[in-house]
């Protein structure tokens, strides 16, 4: 009897090690960060799930909705649900912290909305710096032609580029909610537990962040998605750890949808729905070396970029208060 009363002690004493530091009544940061991102898939997935579903029932009965909107239907739901699955995220983050959700990079202000926009410009000059790159290198044509969004009616057009843009602002910001905010504070804060000064456990905590949003990626485009979005992931981190707040981040982030209207990306295919654009870009077929060049260069135009806005606003470049541990 006290034999299997010792074996279930340790048992239980192991489990509790597994999931509790020594030093922390929270769970270990590990958990911190798999169970908030694992709470977020659900909520995304499932409602996926009903959103097909209910989406086919409505098709299936007849419903006398244009094409444009049956097919910008899918684009709000799902960008919602996205926006929806960030928050689920946040909030059990906030749980499992024991942190106010302010702390996550959403320190509602005058600067947070300024940080957003010069984000944006900085991820849509990093572009632009980037697509003249690539015609130097002769990887890409530059030509000037007005295009449309895919729609005759104006009222339409105004819609359809309002849902494209929210479609493509809102995965932004659920990444960046789960790859930055939640996972560089975790990762940090238990490095620091393991004696690692705050500074280095930062950086050390953006590096590692870097392959896991590559791997995020896996299913978008195989393995040259994986390498450069890892490339992106340290862009995208550098500009949150910089200024503390997921403003510039989300910013920088967003303005990479310059490359889906300069290449004229269809969001859709039947029918064809564009963001217009002014000049058309029209990329060759480069190899995996030359695309992660590529994304180098965007990277580094942006660094470059981010540190000036920072020292700029903040009067220096380091990391942020609200990032150290």
């Amino acid at each position: 009897m006290s034999e299997n009363i010792s074996v279930g002690s340790g048992i239980t004493d192991f489990i509790h090690r597994l999931l509790y530091g020594s030093e922390d009544t929270r769970l270990r940061a590990t958990w911190r960060v798999v169970i908030p991102v694992f709470a977020a898939l659900v909520t995304y997935l499932g409602g996926r799930i009903v959103m097909r579903i209910a989406f086919q029932s409505v098709i299936g009965n007849g419903s006398r909705t244009s094409v444009v909107l049956q097919t910008l239907t899918p684009l709000i739901l799902t960008a919602t649900l996205m926006i929806a699955s960030g928050l689920v995220a946040l909030a059990v983050a906030s749980r499992l912290d024991n942190r106010p959700l302010t702390s996550y990079g959403f320190a509602w202000s005058t600067q947070w909305v300024v940080d957003f926009l010069a984000g944006t410009i900085i991820g849509v000059s990093a572009l632009i710096c980037t697509v003249l790159y690539q015609v130097a290198r002769g990887y890409a044509t530059l030509r000037t032609d007005l295009t449309g969004v895919g729609v005759d009616s104006i009222p339409l057009g105004v819609l359809v580029v309002a849902a494209l843009l929210v479609f493509s602002l809102s995965n932004n910001v659920f990444e960046e909610i789960v790859f930055r905010t939640i996972f560089i504070q975790n990762a940090a804060e238990g490095l620091v537990k393991r004696s690692v000064g705050k500074r280095t456990a930062v950086m050390l905590a953006l590096v590692a962040s870097t392959p896991i949003f590559g791997i995020w990626h896996l299913l978008g485009g195989g393995l040259s998605a994986v390498l450069t979005s890892l490339v992106g992931g340290f862009l995208f981190g550098t500009a949150y750890i910089l200024s503390g707040q997921l403003s510039l981040p989300i910013g920088v982030h967003f303005g990479g949808v310059a490359l889906l209207t300069l290449t004229q990306q269809p969001f859709s295919q039947n029918p064809e729905l564009t963001l217009p654009s002014l000049f058309i870009v029209e990329i060759a077929n480069i190899s995996l070396a030359q695309s992660i060049e590529i994304w180098v260069v965007r990277a580094a135009v942006g660094i470059v970029l981010i540190c000036a806005w920072v020292y700029y606003s903040a009067g220096e470049i380091a990391i942020a208060e609200e990032v150290r541990p």
